[in-house]
């Protein structure tokens, strides 16, 4: 009986040993690692911090414009509508030219400041646009030389050209013949918006067109053809054209050393 009982336990620990319980020690051995969230350097923390930071000073003073834009506008309004009343008294010769002049001069100045408001107010949408949605085009695969890939937020093409701003007026060009008005560049070169947020913007300029429109597709189809690298931004949410824009040149996701000093080298994050 002892002995039987001996070799009842002597099998029970074989067996055991072959196949051992979840959770044990062997199989957590053989399990794969958990996937650790990405660690962040100090550098890189502050880094975020204070692109977080100019993003949202940014948001309010967007909101700021617009509101402004909304008085600009009104104030269009009632001067346009009181130089046509003028004009007409001119007319009966009520009253003179030079008080009609100025209420011309009154109407372009209202008008120039409502076109400032709203170019204002597109570049920080596409600025913003770009640093928003840069951790997801950073996931997103790189591309071989001649590589092109389009998703619901990004159209990428990564041309061979030997690309550089001085090459920014065949473009011009191109769209000017094609289309009978300049290409709407809103960001040129680095620019102190750039500098803030430590991106490399030197080599690259940002035309405010959506890529899905007419014109955009236009100018995509040019870039391709003379191997120009770009990403077209569809916008940071689906469907919505706001922040819509073309990125001529390499991605802007690289880090410049100091907003101070953006002619050092440049380096991957």
């Amino acid at each position: 009986m002892v002995f039987r009982s001996y070799l009842i336990l002597a099998l029970l620990f074989c067996l055991a040993l072959a196949f051992p319980p979840s959770g044990t020690a062997q199989e957590n051995q053989k399990r794969p690692p958990a996937r650790s969230p990405r660690q962040m350097t100090p550098a890189a923390a502050e880094l975020e911090r204070l692109r977080a930071d100019v993003i949202e000073k940014m948001k309010e003073s967007r909101a700021s414009a617009v509101k402004l834009l909304a008085l600009h506008e009104e104030e269009r309004k009632k001067l346009s509508e009181e130089y046509e009343r003028r004009k007409e008294l001119y007319r009966q010769g009520l009253i003179a030219r030079a008080e009609l002049n100025q209420t011309e001069r009154a109407l372009g100045e209202a008008m120039v400041r409502v076109d400032e408001d709203k170019r204002w107010i597109a570049e920080s949408d596409i600025t913003i646009t770009e640093a928003t949605m840069r951790d997801a085009l950073l996931a997103l695969p790189r591309l071989g030389v001649g590589g092109y890939s389009e998703s619901a937020g990004f159209i990428r093409f990564n041309g061979g050209a030997l690309w550089s701003l001085a090459d920014a007026p065949k473009i011009e060009k191109f769209f000017a013949q094609t289309f009978g008005h300049a290409l709407p560049i809103s960001a040129f070169g680095q620019t102190a918006t750039h500098d803030r947020l430590r991106f490399d913007h030197r080599n690259a300029m940002d035309v405010a067109l959506h890529p899905d429109s007419k014109e955009g597709r236009s100018l995509l189809s040019y870039l391709r053809q003379a191997g120009i690298p770009f990403i077209a931004f569809r916008g940071a949410m689906a469907g919505a054209a706001t922040g819509a824009h073309i990125h001529i040149g390499n991605p802007s996701v690289k880090t410049i050393a100091s907003p101070a000093s953006p002619v050092e080298c440049c380096k991957d994050e």
